[in-house]
């Protein structure tokens, strides 16, 4: 049985305390899912994917949560490596592709190859985490874009979308991660979204590799 959560636990223990029950749930309901117990309606199987959906995004909050007290506690130094963004933009859009079939939105990648020089596992978890949120926000049948590009000496990490907008910038744990993870590398995170005019996340990063 699983101890009861004490209100004052650190983040990261938090954090591993939902990991357990959560990757349960998650499993059976993908068990159900897959009728692996029995003949299920499509309805039964329809929720069950639903809940195992719900899963995936509550453990994808539980990484966040992770990586924001191990940023905030003892961060460890950020890698400078050469590498082309545009291809870990591709990446993320292959990665991305079942939760945004499943969403009934298309995603896709596009940019020429830029070099730049820095954490690979940043970028490719700003540019997860902005992608993330815009499926999430999207109706069926919209449309998610990653867009790699430069602007002077920065690196521009663009995630658009048709989705349904706010008023204002949309925060959340994802955010701040991406926020922190800027802030980190030297740049920033700006956000633009309307009512009815999708959101534009972009990455804007001092990274670009020196000719």
């Amino acid at each position: 049985m699983t101890r009861p959560l004490d209100p004052t636990t650190p983040l990261a223990e938090l954090a591993h305390e939902l990991r357990t029950p959560l990757t349960s749930i998650i499993g059976f309901a993908e068990a159900m899912r897959a009728r692996a117990f029995g003949p299920l309606s499509e309805a039964y199987v329809g929720g069950a994917e639903t809940i195992a959906e719900a899963g995936r995004r509550l453990l994808a909050l539980v990484d966040d949560m992770t990586e924001i007290a191990r940023i905030e506690g003892e961060p460890r130094p950020m890698r400078r490596e050469a590498f082309d963004a545009a291809a870990i933009a591709a990446d993320v859009a292959a990665l991305l592709a079942i939760q945004a079939q499943r969403a009934k939105v298309t995603i896709s990648a596009e940019g020429a190859p830029t070099a730049v020089r820095s954490d690979p596992d940043a970028i490719r978890r700003i540019l997860i985490n902005l992608a993330a949120n815009a499926i999430a926000a999207t109706p069926v049948g919209g449309r998610v874009t990653i867009a790699v590009g430069a602007d002077g000496g920065d690196l521009l990490l663009t995630v658009s979308d048709s989705g349904r907008g706010t008023a204002g910038a949309p925060e959340g744990l994802g955010l701040t991660l991406v926020r922190r993870l800027c802030g980190r590398l030297g740049g920033a995170l700006s956000i633009e979204s309307a009512p009815g005019a999708g959101t534009v996340a972009r990455a804007r990063l001092p990274v670009l590799a020196q000719t």
